[in-house]
C-alpha cells in the first residue's frame, strides 16, 4: 500500500510500547468497532491527520475538525501529502481485491 509502511510507522512512534486507551462509540455496518484513540493524552487520530499520517474518511466520522486538519496537511503538503499523487487507501485495496496492480522487478 503507498505509504503504508510510513504511515505505520507513524502510528508506532506514537503508541509503540505505550498504553493506550480507546474509546469505542460505534459499531459500523461490517460489525467492526469505531472509536477515538488516545496515547498519554494524545489524541491519536488528530496526531496522524495533522503530520499526513492518515486520511480522513468522512463516511465513518463527520466531525469537522477531522476534515480540518487533513486540509492544513495537504496544505502544507505534510506526510503522504508531498506525494504527487497520493492513492487512496480505499482504492488501492479495491484495486489489490481485483488484481488491477502491477508489480515490477527491477534488476
Amino acid at each position: 500500500m503507498p505509504y503504508g509502511k510510513e504511515s505505520k510507522d507513524a502510528l508506532v512512534k506514537l503508541i509503540g510500547g505505550k498504553s493506550t486507551r480507546i474509546y469505542v462509540y460505534e459499531q459500523d455496518q461490517f460489525g467492526r468497532y469505531v472509536g477515538d484513540i488516545y496515547c498519554d493524552s494524545v489524541f491519536i487520530q488528530e496526531q496522524m491527520l495533522k503530520n499526513g499520517h492518515a486520511w480522513y474518511f468522512k463516511n465513518y466520522d463527520s466531525r469537522r475538525e477531522f476534515s480540518e486538519w487533513e486540509k492544513k496537511a495537504r496544505a502544507a503538503c505534510q506526510g503522504l501529502w508531498a506525494l504527487n499523487n497520493p492513492e487512496k487507501p480505499w482504492d488501492w485495496r479495491r484495486d489489490e481485491r481485483n488484481g488491477r496492480h502491477i508489480t515490477t522487478e527491477v534488476y
